[in-house]
């Protein structure tokens, strides 16, 4: 996984916590303490420990704790890799655009395990249909749900996020619709 989520899980924990309920975190989830850097690539079962260590200690289902981390992970990962988004061309752009958008990404930082996410324009006029699928032993869904709202936010829109299927519930895909107002 991208060194920018592992940085930004930490930052996520310490934020609504404290440093020392990140290195109990770390401990209890038997992962080493480590200086995450954005630009490296760390262990998915690190990122999935601590997810679960957090979910355990925490009074937030996982899905709530994924999805708020989500949140806060969209930014970083804007700012991470804008070099690859045109953000020129708006949010509608940006979310049409993020199947060739996540190619480049994987071309240029050889990140073999990225997710397979598409945006289509929805039937329906002003919305934007984003399919997930990921390949890892976690769906992450809830974690896609909260990055989709953190970009809205990021691009300061008037937009909503709605989950539309989930392979929680037996669909193949995560997908989700964001309507613009």
């Amino acid at each position: 996984m991208h060194g920018i989520v592992h940085k930004t899980l930490k930052e996520y924990v310490v934020a609504r916590t404290d440093d020392e309920t990140w290195a109990t975190v770390v401990d209890y989830a038997g992962v080493e303490q480590t200086l995450y850097l954005p630009v490296s690539h760390y262990d998915d079962d690190e990122a999935e420990a601590i997810l679960a260590t957090v979910s355990e200690m925490a009074v937030q289902d996982r899905r709530a704790i994924e999805r708020d981390f989500g949140r806060m992970l969209a930014p970083n990962l804007l700012q991470t890799f804008d070099a690859h988004i045109d953000t020129d061309r708006g949010l509608e752009g940006v979310l049409t655009s993020i199947e060739t958008t996540l190619d480049d990404i994987e071309t240029a930082t050889e990140e073999p395990s990225l997710p397979d996410v598409t945006g289509r324009p929805a039937p329906e006029a002003d919305a934007v249909v984003v399919t997930y699928r990921t390949h890892r032993n976690r769906d992450y869904c809830a974690l896609a749900h909260g990055i989709l709202e953190g970009i809205v936010t990021a691009f300061d829109a008037d937009a909503t996020v709605t989950k539309t299927a989930c392979v929680d519930d037996g669909s193949e895909a995560c997908r989700f619709r964001v309507a613009f107002a």
